[in-house]
């Protein structure tokens, strides 16, 4: 078959999908590639499910620096042991294993008890990772991050259908909701150390009245006088990450700097450190959590503690901790 044929064998399929209405099915028990409420054919309407629930990932930290530093049958061995011991342990607490790409796991609860499971389910790959994977790879400083979310999570099955061993490689489900996107973004800071330049520019801001010179602001007040200067006399500081500063600052002359939103004064770059747990969740994982477990030792004696934080897209609180199990 030519490309030309294949070419245009794909973009009907695209336009078979922009096409096709999509309806989601609420569950309650995390769905399986097998579902046949999942459909992915051409022609109908796709079928997919929404479960409001607890998602987790967890990836190993410093995977190529250990790759680099250690033989790689010594990794290939850890990787193995590692995965073996997340798909079980998640079994254990009730989670369903969803995806698995090179070193990270994504897990998925069952809306029943997903706040408690999926922070014990946490609470045993720490433990893991520091007790039993490290105990046994001698001078190996295996370290993994733990990100955990809630929210609805929609998936849908993608894939073609193929005859032979081909067939299951070729099909899956796709997970789109913002907990799945938190969860790995917590995950990507979980047991690092993140430095991050900033800046504190000092600037007089823009007086808005100069916009709205000889007019009146409402049909009671009087006109704003003319010539009003476009700065306020006024010196505020504000904070800008290393983007934002590029993207506000201007030069119209040699040797002088502007900006936009305000009159340029002076800038200091400044640094800041976030040094993350192995274990990061949402203020809504940690609510939840909370509520049905306030007389549990994590909980009375505060081992979750609040992080400052520089996620993005996430604005709310972030909690986090070191915590393992005590094995008597």
């Amino acid at each position: 078959m030519p490309i030309k044929t294949k070419l245009q064998e794909i973009e009907n399929d695209v336009i078979d999908v922009i096409n096709t209405d999509f309806v989601y099915y609420i569950a309650t028990e995390v769905p399986q590639r097998n579902d046949a409420q999942l459909t992915f054919e051409s022609g109908i309407q796709k079928k997919g499910k929404v479960i409001k629930t607890c998602v987790l990932y967890v990836d190993i930290r410093n995977s190529v620096g250990l790759t680099e530093k250690h033989h790689n049958i010594t990794m290939g061995k850890i990787y193995s042991a590692f995965t073996k011991a997340v798909l079980k342990v998640a079994r254990h607490h009730n989670g369903h294993v969803r995806n698995i790409i090179g070193d990270r796991v994504m897990i998925v609860f069952p809306v029943k008890d997903c706040f408690t499971n999926a922070v014990d389910c946490a609470i045993s790959i720490n433990h893991i990772a520091q007790y039993i994977i490290n105990n046994q790879f001698k001078n190996v400083d295996f370290k993994c991050g733990i990100g955990i979310d809630y929210g609805d999570l929609r998936t849908i099955k993608v894939g073609i259908q193929r005859n032979g061993n081909e067939n299951a490689e070729n099909k899956g489900l796709v997970w789109a909701g913002y907990p799945a996107n938190i969860a790995s973004r917590l995950t990507d800071s979980a047991n690092k150390v993140i430095k991050e330049t900033y800046f504190e520019v000092k600037r007089n801001p823009l007086n808005y009245l100069s916009i709205f010179g000889g007019l009146s602001l409402t049909p009671f007040s009087n006109p704003v006088p003319d010539n009003q200067p476009l700065y306020s006399n006024k010196v505020e500081t504000v904070e800008m990450s290393a983007e934002e500063f590029a993207n506000s600052i201007t030069s119209y002359r040699v040797g002088e700097l502007g900006m936009s939103g305000g009159n340029f004064i002076s800038f200091a770059k400044k640094e800041r450190v976030y040094d993350y747990p192995p274990i990061l969740m949402t203020e809504a994982v940690y609510n939840g959590f909370k509520s049905n477990n306030l007389t549990r030792n994590d909980i009375v004696k505060n081992y979750w503690k609040e992080k400052a934080h520089q996620i993005k897209n996430y604005k709310g609180k972030l909690f986090g901790g070191n915590v393992h199990w005590t094995i008597n």
